[in-house]
């Protein structure tokens, strides 16, 4: 037809593909040998949490034997956080420091 345009469709591109790392998490495990006070101190100092949440990861780990402590770090950060833990919960004589660990997340 006279006077009409045809527009011409769009290419349309691959939706990219997504892929989501989860990073690593620091999990704290429960000892019979670590006073509950000490341990929340040392994830104050450590990992930076409050005391509220502190004490909530403390009870965590103390009933259920372990507590995700951060998720989402990098690798070094959990292991940095892990051996703050392990530095802030060691008391010479009474306890090594708490058992943690720096994991994959799934």
């Amino acid at each position: 037809m006279p006077g009409t345009t045809t527009i011409p469709k769009p290419k349309l591109l691959p939706e990219p593909v997504i892929v989501t790392d989860p990073g690593w998490k620091v999990v704290l495990f429960n000892d019979d040998v670590t006073p509950m006070e000490v341990v929340v101190y040392a994830l104050q100092r450590a990992a930076g949490v409050s005391l509220e949440v502190a004490e909530m990861i403390t009870m965590e780990a103390h009933s259920d034997g372990s507590a995700v402590v951060k998720r989402g770090l990098d690798e070094e950060d959990a292991k940095i956080i892990c051996g703050g833990l392990r530095k802030w919960s060691r008391i010479d004589g009474l306890c090594p420091g708490v058992h943690c660990e720096a994991a994959k997340d799934e």
